[in-house]
């Protein structure tokens, strides 16, 4: 039997990562991706996680997001989706509020993919596409029961937390984006 492979993006991490390599993503099919990355094994879920923008404050970049999603899911990529819930912060100098977003359930949903996969033997290889340490719990477990955790990391990004607690890390080159595009 060929060993089966999942793919769990996140995609926050994963463009901000790629963004601080100098990579241009273009316009990636994350399907071919993990298909390039997974060589012989056979590629069940290419799971993408990320929150929607918000359609009332942000109407433009909603309309494109919604686009992306549509090509997303038109591909095989299943997409889970968090929330973006506001957050304020007082500059300590001048006292002015400071008002932004922040994503929340992101990190709690791969955990429980990488975990009930793992339990739901879905998988004997996961490809992890984030460098957010709140996932080391869940690394450490699915790895204690003998699956195989892949880091998949755009060169020259920082990760060092995450990539020590994986069997092995991939850098992301120029290439393989140039050989992902739709």
């Amino acid at each position: 039997m060929s060993e089966r492979a999942t793919f769990l993006f996140d995609g926050p991490n994963f463009y901000k990562n790629l963004k601080k390599s100098g990579l241009n993503r273009g316009h990636l099919n994350l399907m071919k991706l993990a298909q390039n990355f997974a060589g012989p094994r056979v590629v069940g879920d290419v799971v993408f996680f990320t929150s929607p923008t918000d359609s009332q404050t942000d109407a433009q970049n909603y309309i494109n997001q919604q686009r992306f999603f549509a090509a997303l899911q038109g591909s095989g990529v299943i997409l889970k989706l968090g929330k973006l819930v506001d957050r304020s912060t007082e500059c300590p100098h001048c006292h002015k509020l400071h008002k932004y977003k922040t994503e929340k359930s992101i990190d709690v949903q791969i955990a429980m993919e990488l975990v009930l996969g793992c339990i739901e033997d879905k998988w004997d290889t996961v490809y992890l596409i984030s460098c957010d340490a709140d996932l080391i719990p869940a690394i450490k477990y699915v790895r204690g029961k003998g699956k195989k955790v892949v880091l998949l990391l755009p060169e020259n990004a920082p990760c060092n937390n995450v990539k020590h607690e994986c069997d092995k890390t991939i850098l992301i080159t120029q290439t393989d984006l140039n050989n992902a595009q739709v």
